[in-house]
């Protein structure tokens, strides 16, 4: 898979993932999360131009997280 793709991917999940902190604490920042919100979406507009088929986009996206998964799981046995 493409670096480029690999880094937009990684990017877009771990903007998904600073949203869903953001949402979790008791009094959410708006203006945080509209911000978080707007690079999500740049990132994955951008990755729509790289992979314009949405479901060539999801396949991607798997290979990439089993092989994050794959390297976790071999630095916790290391």
């Amino acid at each position: 898979m493409n670096a480029l793709i690999e880094r937009l991917i990684a990017s877009h999940r771990r903007l998904n993932g600073e949203i869903r902190r953001e949402r979790a604490r008791l009094a959410p920042d708006e203006l945080r999360l509209t911000q978080l919100k707007k690079l999500r979406l740049a990132t994955k507009d951008q990755l729509a131009r790289h992979i314009p088929d949405a479901a060539e986009f999801r396949r991607a996206a798997r290979r990439l997280l089993g092989s994050l998964r794959a390297r976790r799981l071999a630095a916790q046995e290391a």
